[in-house]
């Protein structure tokens, strides 16, 4: 009775348990009354009873006087003694998997055996895949033919080409993983995609990216194998592949694939095989940690388990094929400062009689000035050159790069001749298991055919002699007796240091954290268990979460757009706008994808963020991007990285002084508050200039990310009116932080007028939303945009109505900067709440479709003008962002989120690859309805990750040391927290005893990376009792009490 009362009363309350006996000391008194005569067993029973029953009632009549909010640190892998009544620290169920599989032991195995993967598509072998033909504004193409340039078909295409499933002659879907996958390899080192084949795909580990050599879409003969023996004698060896690209080589019947940023995973399924086999591909990424992250190696972690009563050999093995390059030529000169614009094309010794690539690739390696060649299977023609050459798609080519294999121990390593070209370095493949009798082989062959059988005969290759070879190969073997369970991991490993941008040296920042591909691959290979454990806590407050499944996969797996960023060696960070619309860090699109990038890699940002400072024109404007241009080619006016330029826009100077007010209020680095100290001059005069182009108090015909909606053609324009109003009140907050008051009253001034005018100018008041625009024509051209201009012109928009009060056009993503004002806890930005909901509601009424918001409607009749007609990637969980924001039913939200969102994860099945609009009710020559339309790989819809904050009403202002929350779900739940370099969970859980009133919350802070220094903490009008300051810590748990 004491300790479930007490329990129920004070669940880790040192103040009000302090007097109550612990559980575990009473059950030692109990056993120990046993032993005692009757008198003292009297006595002890008085003692262990009476006593405490009479003290439970005086508690009981006078427990809401009593402070029952008493706070518990403690770290969750020894929580028992920290906390009262032996209940412990309550761990969420996978997360304890993981401590007992990762921090009590080094069962890698069981590690990955823990993680969760929210998503799967299944391949047969005897599946049929092809290419069909939809029709696009631009995406980014399946092949690139030329370096230097936008990897898009040529923009405003008529089409391009996307997978399908060949079903009986219909054209369907394929499974997930066939149409993108997880992009593998360290932040800013190149990445390729495993695919759910077993193939892979969009190399660029070898510096490739628009102002360099162009990609490969697939490296033929990349593939990893099993081989198997059992006792009795009989083998069986398969290729993890179900169609390998040589018809050679056997494949498995089928493959279950499932990705979770930064991991792949393929489930084999093979009746033939006596194994269970799992394959595990995967990268470093560690919040708050660049360098680490930065590590060019990709592991492959093969779990195999002996479900028979009898011992098993069992071996995994990875080939890769570097002497030949597929459908590949290379023809063209690296530019340098002093050549012309156009890549030109060197002549070379052509060899007749040469019947096969790998003859080419012979008498390259037999040539002792060769470094790189190109077969032509056209004319059986071998052109060798004496200097490596960029490559380019060529159907029915090959070519490849001089390079010999070298093989020790644990490695086997080809290294590349011209070390100083962007194409120099090595590559290295390692063999790692945590079973110490586990052996390792390695083989080198030219012909992938032999290989393979050397390997099937008896799982191990013999002992190669080292030179050139087009394949080099690594196998681990190891054996497992019944029921055993077993790893074998082969870590592939690059060192390309001689990054080239335009001709330009500019390097690679790993070049500093290692020095070949052998300790980049060794790295990782010796801390494969730390790094599985830093993707679990990763994954755990998502997948973990009480969100939806949709939105805690798609979230995670938004991460793989790191893969066009780059990192230089200079330390500079930068990023594409996408890969075929190659502009440098616009910061209207940096602004949209920035969440994940802050909390992550605060350092990087930081490194952007200095570079638009620098780069602002005298009178205060923040140019567009670092380095402009779009397509089709990259702009050689300037071949240096940084050459900001771009347009004059309404969502740019905007972000850039919202980007100061996050880094400021969420990093509790005293480095990066002192750097917005410091850059407070040039924020001024940005936040002077929105001002100054604001005639009658809000910003006028100016461009904004929905360029080719021609909002500029108008005097204002809704979305830019609010990015007006939230510079404004940005700018009002750190002028205060700087003690700049007289600016910060100007601020506000201007943030008042700006709010009177957005109602005077843009509500509707028949329709009940604001307007898109006013029927006000600037009676200018917006640049860039032909096919835009095109519709304007020749009259296809409807004419606005001069009328303020008619309906006029209602642009579905109009509050986007409102979105950014309540992620930092700016509140409402109008004057007036219930018109912000009711245009939010009208948004849904008049512009939904079948696959989100349409991002226009009522100035064009349907089909109309494409690009309004189309269901732009932000407008969706902006929506929901909102609605959570005013309370709205959060069923709805997430459900209006989930449209958009879960279509590319579930419709599509192409979710690392989310383009920037999807087609909306287009005519068959506009684009494909329900299909990627514009921008690949686009980070548009990473403004959902706003929609966690807007669950949990995450709001920090870190200069004081202060967290809230302000959930719009009641508790039960658990919820990402997110602040810069730090990943955490806040979890709330109700225990309701018998006596409803004595009910109460305990909620748990608990934190997987970084520090919080904290003054005070509260959820709702739950303040947790922290006294004085308190640092929450990487595992640590902080736990507290309120009552219902």
């Amino acid at each position: 009775l004491c300790y479930r009362a007490s329990h129920d009363l004070c669940h880790t309350n040192f103040k009000c348990c302090r007097y109550i006996l612990r559980w575990g000391k009473m059950k030692t008194a109990v056993a120990q009354m046993k032993k005692t005569d009757h008198t003292t067993r009297s006595l002890s029973w008085l003692y262990l009873f009476v006593i405490p029953l009479v003290l439970l009632t005086v508690l009981l009549f006078y427990r809401h006087q009593w402070d029952c909010s008493s706070l518990v640190v403690a770290k969750p892998t020894n929580v028992s003694k920290a906390v009262p009544l032996n209940k412990g620290v309550l761990i969420p169920p996978r997360i304890m998997k993981v401590q007992k599989a990762g921090l009590r032991s080094t069962d890698l195995s069981a590690l990955l055996s823990s993680l969760t993967f929210d998503n799967y598509g299944t391949v047969q072998s005897t599946d049929s895949y092809v290419l069909g033909t939809i029709y696009v504004g631009y995406l980014e193409t399946q092949n690139v033919t030329t370096p230097y340039t936008s990897w898009a078909y040529y923009p405003f295409a008529p089409s391009a080409y996307y997978l399908y499933q060949d079903v009986a002659g219909i054209l369907v879907t394929p499974p997930t993983g066939m149409r993108s996958s997880v992009p593998l390899g360290g932040i800013s080192t190149g990445s390729f995609e495993l695919r759910a084949d077993g193939s892979f795909h969009e190399w660029t580990i070898f510096n490739q990216y628009p102002a360099g050599p162009p990609k490969f879409q697939t490296l033929d003969n990349t593939f990893m194998g099993l081989y198997v023996k059992r006792a009795s004698g009989s083998t069986a060896s398969y290729v993890l592949q179900t169609s390998p690209s040589d018809g050679r080589l056997p494949g498995v019947q089928s493959l279950m694939y499932q990705g979770a940023h930064p991991m792949s995973k393929l489930v084999v399924m093979d009746n033939r095989l006596p194994v269970t086999a799992t394959i595990y591909a995967y990268s470093r990424y560690k919040v708050g940690d660049m360098n680490t992250s930065a590590t060019p190696a990709v592991a492959f972690t093969a779990v195999l388990k002996n479900p028979l009563n009898e011992n098993i050999t069992a071996s995994f093995m990875f080939n890769f094929p570097h002497g030949i390059e597929p459908h590949t030529q290379r023809p063209y000169h690296q530019l340098t400062p002093k050549e012309e614009e156009e890549t030109t094309h060197p002549v070379g010794k052509v060899l007749k009689g040469v019947v096969d690539p790998v003859t080419c690739f012979e008498a390259c390696n037999g040539d002792p000035v060769c470094s790189c060649w190109t077969f032509n299977t056209a004319d059986q023609s071998c052109v060798i050159y004496p200097y490596v050459l960029l490559n380019g798609y060529q159907e029915g080519c090959y070519a490849g790069v001089k390079g010999s294999w070298h093989t020790n121990n644990q490695c086997t390593t080809v290294n590349r001749v011209a070390t100083s070209t962007s194409a120099g370095g090595n590559l290295s493949l390692c063999a790692f298991s945590s079973d110490t009798t586990a052996k390792f082989s390695f083989g080198l062959n030219n012909d992938v055919g032999s290989l393979w059988k050397e390997f099937a005969s008896s799982g191990s290759f013999g002992n190669p002699k080292n030179g050139y070879f087009v394949n080099g190969a690594a196998a681990g073997t190891v054996e497992l007796g019944p029921g055993e369970t077993k790893e074998v991991t082969i870590v592939l490993g690059w060192y390309f240091p001689n990054r080239d941008f335009l001709g330009l040296q500019e390097g690679n920042f790993y070049e500093h954290l290692f020095k070949s591909s052998v300790e980049a691959a060794e790295t990782l290979g010796s801390a494969r268990v730390e790094a599985v454990l830093d993707i679990a806590k990763l994954h755990q407050p998502f997948y973990e979460s009480t969100m939806p499944e949709y939105l805690q996969d798609i979230l995670i797996n938004s991460l793989s757009h790191v893969r066009s960023a780059f990192w230089l060696r200079d330390g500079r960070w930068r990023q594409w706008e996408s890969f075929d619309c190659v502009d440098i860090d616009s910061v209207h699109n940096d602004g949209q994808r920035d969440i994940p990038y802050l909390m992550h890699f605060t350092n990087g940002v930081v490194s952007k963020v200095k570079a638009w400072a620098k780069s602002q024109l005298h009178n205060g404007m923040i140019q567009e991007a670092l380095r402009p241009g779009c397509f089709p080619g990259i702009p050689l006016t300037s071949k240096t990285v940084d050459a900001p330029g771009g347009r004059a826009m309404g969502d740019v100077t905007s972000i850039f002084i919202t980007y100061l007010l996050e880094l400021y209020t969420w990093s509790s680095d005293n480095s990066t508050r002192d750097l917005i100290k410091e850059l407070w001059p040039i924020a001024k005069l940005a936040a002077q200039w929105q001002m100054d182009v604001s005639i009658d108090n809000l910003p006028t015909c100016l461009v904004c990310t929905y360029d080719i909606l021609d909002l500029d053609q108008y005097k204002f324009a809704t979305f830019n009116s609010v990015f007006h109003l939230l510079a404004m009140k940005a700018a009002e907050l750190l002028a205060y932080t700087v003690g700049d008051n007289g600016f910060a009253a100007t601020c506000h001034e201007a943030f008042v007028k700006g709010q009177v005018a957005l109602d005077q100018y843009l509500w509707n008041e028949t329709a009940q939303y604001y307007n898109a625009y006013t029927s006000e024509y600037c009676g200018q051209v917006s640049v860039g945009h032909t096919k835009s201009r095109k519709w304007f012109v020749e009259g296809q928009m409807e004419k606005v109505s001069t009328e303020l009060n008619t309906p006029g056009a209602i642009m579905s993503d109009s509050f986007y900067a409102q979105v950014l004002a309540y992620s930092l806890g700016l509140g409402t930005l109008v004057q007036n709440e219930t018109r912000l909901r009711l245009h939010v509601k009208a948004e849904l009424m008049y512009n939904d479709s079948p696959w989100g918001l349409l991002a226009l409607t009522k100035r064009d009749t349907i089909p109309g003008n494409p690009f309004e007609n189309s269901v732009w990637m932000m407008a969706n969980p902006d929506w929901a962002v909102l609605a959570l924001n005013l309370q709205e039913d959060p069923v709805l939200a997430l459900s209006v989120a989930q449209k958009a969102l879960d279509y590319w994860r579930s419709v599509v099945n192409d979710q690392w690859n989310v383009a920037g609009l999807i087609g909306g009710f287009h005519t068959s020559d506009q684009g494909g309805s329900g299909l990627p339309y514009i921008t690949s790989h686009y980070g548009f819809y990473m403004t959902a990750w706003h929609i966690v904050f807007a669950l949990s009403g995450q709001t920090a202002n870190m200069t004081e040391g202060s967290l809230t929350f302000a959930p719009k779900v009641p508790p039960p739940f658990m919820l990402p927290v997110m602040l810069p370099g730090v990943w955490g969970y806040l979890w709330a859980q109700v225990f309701a005893p018998k006596h409803p009133e004595a009910g109460y919350v305990q909620y748990t802070l608990g934190l997987n990376f970084g520090s919080i220094p904290l003054q005070s903490l509260n959820i709702g009008d739950c303040s947790a009792p922290i006294n004085g300051s308190h640092t929450l810590k990487a595992d640590e748990l902080m736990m507290w009490n309120c009552f219902l």
